[in-house]
């Protein structure tokens, strides 16, 4: 089986909210639901491993390998989803996204779903906006009571979209927030002010209280973890790259 899922504890809870957030540009979404879970003492209770997931484990200073893996919690009404990466195929981050949302269902029987993404513009952002797109029109009016424009067209790659897909498919009800980002939000910086825009109005809608004081110190200590990330997963690629090479190099002699 090319996925499965490891439950760590019991939890016994009905009808929950699910937020995702995984890895993306700027690593918007993941810096925010990591800075929600953090602050609100959510539990893990499950992890989900993947063959699409990279082709390597994080080692950490202490010598101790983390594996690559999905990882929920939960705290109240709300189940709380994210990771250390994407699956790096569309077929992996399809069957992700489907297994999540048929697993979750069939055990949870999830009310409500939000998803947080970026969203790529041009230009300098002062003041970073949240876009939200829905899986039921009925939800556009109920958006714009705190502020968030409809996405007015374009596309949203990755799991943080995809799952949309399988929850209209369900038909449980399913927004994603979008926050401003640029496009060069690459590499080894999380893009605070956007994730911060995206806690504000994900709390805000679920009524979650949480201080942000002390946001921009926390994204110091993620920008720490993301670099081992990185460097992780820049030595894989370039040690394929070298395989490569090499077994090009047999067709010619």
């Amino acid at each position: 089986m090319s996925i499965r899922i490891k439950f760590l504890k019991d939890v016994r809870i009905e009808n929950p909210y699910l937020i995702v957030g995984f890895p993306g540009i700027g690593y918007v979404a993941k810096f925010a639901l990591d800075y929600i879970v953090e602050k609100i003492k959510a539990e893990k209770f499950a992890e989900i491993y993947s063959y699409s997931f990279p082709s390597f484990i994080i080692v950490k200073s202490n010598g101790l390998a983390e594996p690559i893996r999905t990882e929920l919690y939960y705290s109240n009404n709300f189940i709380f989803i994210t990771g250390n990466a994407q699956p790096i195929t569309p077929e992996g981050q399809h069957e992700l996204s489907d297994f999540i949302i048929s697993e979750l269902m069939r055990k949870y029987k999830i009310s409500m779903i939000y998803a947080m993404a970026a969203y790529v513009v041009e230009g300098r952002v002062e003041e970073p906006k949240v876009y939200g797109v829905v899986t039921d029109p009925l939800l556009i009016e109920f958006l714009k009571k705190y502020g968030i424009s409809p996405m007015s067209g374009g596309s949203i790659s990755g799991a943080n979209g995809i799952i949309l897909t399988y929850a209209k498919e369900m038909g449980i009800p399913a927004v994603c927030l979008l926050s401003e980002t640029l496009p060069y939000t690459y590499g080894y910086y999380a893009d605070v002010k956007a994730a911060k825009a995206l806690v504000e109005v994900i709390t805000s809608i679920t009524g979650i209280k949480i201080d942000m004081t002390d946001i921009e110190e926390k994204a110091k200590g993620f920008e720490i973890a993301l670099r081992k990330f990185k460097e992780a997963e820049e030595t894989t690629i370039k040690e394929e790259r070298e395989k490569e090479w090499k077994r090009d190099l047999t067709y010619l002699w």
